[in-house]
């Protein structure tokens, strides 16, 4: 069984920043095809009539005529998660959720005229508390759950066996890639390595070096990633493990230094996004770099400095450019009735989930079965997702990952200190399969 040490490291590279657009200034790209980060103008507007905002995004189909205050009897949706423990405490997520609900209830009208209401079941770090939750919910008759992280993933086993959908959160666990009754609209550490892999074999890289964190899901990816370069014609392709517990990745740079790789794809995150950028520099490694977007949030490149992380090209979940009333909503309800989480990070996965999630069940009206938002989810043809790429679940998305909705992803570059979008949407699903 994995320590609680290795588990907080490796679930850092699960995390995507899909709201990277909030935090930079307007500039121009010297790429034509290429656009930049920006704030939208239209933020502040919105925050002052948030209801004209939502009937601009991919809510307004299920809107009310006006605002509306739900009454009466709440639904109960559950939420399970990992929080208040001393290691892999995540409660950014339930809160960027809760931000959703509170605005649902007070301006949309809930669903059917009737609040929701969100129970957080908190998994302790066990996989005894991960089933407990979702007995708890099973008993509560409650039509669907919104995934956090759960690493160890049994709650999905027993919501699986009971009929119960799980929708969303960040994929950390096998059952969350693989039940027939997950929903989930993030790539996970799959959509970026496959994505990263596809592109350095476009860009013309033949020797490439990707390391990797021992844990299954980065294990995986890193085995998906090998067979796309390799299908893609890269003449050198070098696995490298190292422990997760590293926070010291000179060792797993000099081994990708030895093989003089024109590309480097590195599944490092949180403290190993540090170790990454200090150990290029002290091995003297001059490949592309690719690193997960949890490494590209705002705290981590002003740490790195601009020297470190120039250059470096990340995966994103979401368009940079401006313009996205689904973006705008975000950070207006986030300020609105946001408590306790910064918008710029994890929230903005749990967030979107909620919002598909809401779509569903607003349209079903009355009939809120566990079974009813089951099947409407299995019939989601490109859908619009919140915040993010259109999704279906077919179950066909990504290869070996039925419960993939969206894993697709876009490529940001580092230049001249800002993020800059390289690539349209990637159909990591459509490489994975060649």
């Amino acid at each position: 069984m994995a320590t609680p040490t290795l588990l907080r490291l490796t679930l850092a590279a699960l995390l995507a920043v899909s709201a990277l657009g909030g935090c930079s200034e307007d500039r121009a790209a010297d790429d034509d095809d290429a656009t930049t980060t920006t704030v939208s103008d239209s933020i502040d507007a919105c925050a002052d009539d948030l209801f004209a905002c939502a009937q601009e995004t991919m809510l307004a189909d299920v809107l009310p005529d006006e605002p509306t205050e739900a009454e009466g009897e709440p639904i109960v949706i559950g939420m399970i998660n990992q929080e208040n423990t001393p290691v892999a405490s995540f409660p950014e997520l339930s809160a960027a959720v809760q931000a959703a609900v509170d605005f649902v209830n007070a301006e949309l009208g809930g669903v059917g005229g009737r609040p929701l209401q969100l129970d957080v079941c908190n998994t302790e770090f066990s996989p005894e508390g991960s089933t407990a939750c979702a007995q708890g919910f099973v008993e509560a008759g409650a039509p669907a759950v919104v995934g956090g992280i759960d690493v160890w993933g049994t709650a999905i086993d027993t919501l699986e066996e009971n009929g119960v959908p799980y929708v969303g959160g960040i994929p950390a666990s096998t059952p969350a890639v693989t039940s027939p009754l997950s929903y989930q609209f993030s790539g996970g550490v799959y959509g970026p390595t496959i994505a990263f892999a596809h592109h350095a074999a476009e860009a013309g890289a033949t020797t490439v070096a990707l390391a990797y964190p021992e844990y299954d899901p980065a294990t995986e990816a890193a085995a998906a990633g090998e067979a796309v370069l390799e299908r893609e014609g890269v003449e050198q392709v070098q696995l490298i493990p190292y422990p997760v517990t590293a926070t010291d990745l000179t060792s797993p740079l000099q081994a990708a230094a030895a093989i003089d790789p024109d590309a480097l794809i590195m599944l490092a995150a949180d403290t190993g996004c540090e170790g990454t950028f200090d150990g290029i520099e002290t091995v003297g490694i001059t490949a592309q770099l690719y690193l997960v977007g949890a490494c590209a949030t705002p705290s981590i490149l002003e740490e790195a400095g601009p020297a470190k992380t120039e250059g470096t090209i990340f995966n994103v979940e979401g368009e940079l450019e401006g313009g996205d009333p689904d973006r705008d909503l975000y950070f207006a309800v986030s300020d609105a009735y946001g408590e306790g989480f910064d918008p710029i990070g994890a929230g903005t996965v749990s967030f979107r989930s909620f919002m598909n999630l809401y779509v569903v069940m607003a349209g079903l009206g009355g009939d809120l079965t566990s079974e009813a938002v089951a099947a409407a989810l299995d019939a989601q043809v490109d859908a619009p997702s919140f915040m993010g790429h259109p999704y279906t679940c077919d179950k066909e998305q990504l290869p070996g990952q039925p419960a993939m909705c969206s894993p697709q992803q876009i490529l940001a570059q580092r230049t001249d200190g800002e993020l800059v979008q390289i690539t349209d949407w990637i159909d990591v699903g459509a490489i994975a399969a060649g």
